[in-house]
């Protein structure tokens, strides 16, 4: 969390503000531990000065193109970005030569800034090993199904691997495999043909609703327009012991490869071939 729609809610409040265009005029950093692979002195001075130009998203990490650099931006947990100070406690504070002024803050400090150059970014990592991006890029049921072969994992790890398909955290790989019908502990080497049709014709389903909806705002996600609103949606994500909107049978959690899993037993039954 924050995951694919809700950084793509970002994105579009980024893109609305008026901070495109405008050079930086001063860096404010309260903690460094968010400022990975340079010097917090280096970071400032080759920051200050650039104008971004664009913004744009890959599964759940922002890029910030300026002149002749790119800021890559990963909330993690808890990261967030403001147009005005709030409650929280800035961690960074990005002024521009227009006044406008744009806070991240991140109570729990899981979040990452990268410094990269335009000239080796698409080939250098973190972008080249993020995979295919499940709104923006066409992803085909051969390519799935390939990898899904090629693991021996419960499908529900597999949709957390952000090097097969970018964007999907816990939150939504609950509930595209509720809405496909499918067990989150089934293997992946099990899971046929259809079954990935069906995974791919719901996430986007859901993750485009989710866009449309501002995200959602379950624990503490906020956009810098407010809260999402796709929590009024779900459908098992964290309703464990609440009846199933279809059968009635109660929602159970379960851990999966370390993490939170919640799935009707009766409408994803597990069934191996």
């Amino acid at each position: 969390m924050p995951e694919l729609p809700e950084v793509e809610t970002v994105l579009r409040s980024l893109r609305k503000s008026e901070i495109i265009g405008f050079p930086i005029s001063r860096i404010e950093i309260k903690k460094s531990s968010h400022v990975k692979g340079i010097n917090i002195d280096d970071f400032v001075n080759k920051l200050t000065g650039q104008t971004i130009d664009k913004i744009e998203r890959k599964g759940k990490w922002l890029f910030f193109f300026l002149d002749n650099l790119v800021l890559l931006s990963h909330l993690r947990m808890t990261g967030k970005y403001f147009f005005e100070e709030n409650s929280h406690d800035p961690s960074l504070i990005f002024t521009f030569a227009n006044k406008k002024r744009l806070f991240y803050c991140d109570p729990r400090g899981f979040g990452v800034f990268y410094l990269q150059t335009t000239d080796d970014f698409y080939s250098s990592l973190p972008y080249r090993g993020i995979g295919p991006d499940l709104i923006q890029e066409e992803i085909t049921v051969e390519y799935l199904t390939s990898c899904f072969q090629s693991l021996r994992i419960p499908i529900k790890a597999a949709l957390l691997e952000q090097k097969i398909v970018s964007g999907i955290g816990n939150i939504y790989a609950s509930e595209i495999l509720f809405f496909s019908k499918i067990s989150p502990l089934k293997p992946t080497n099990k899971i046929s043909q259809k079954e990935v049709e069906k995974i791919i014709k719901f996430s986007k389903i859901i993750l485009q609703k989710a866009i449309d909806m501002r995200g959602t705002s379950v624990v503490d996600f906020v956009s810098p327009l407010g809260k999402g609103s796709y929590q009024n949606e779900l459908k098992v994500y964290m309703r464990e012991n609440k009846p199933c909107f279809e059968c009635q049978i109660p929602i159970i959690m379960e851990k999966i490869n370390n993490r939170s899993g919640f799935f009707c037993p009766r409408c994803q039954r597990l069934e191996l071939e």
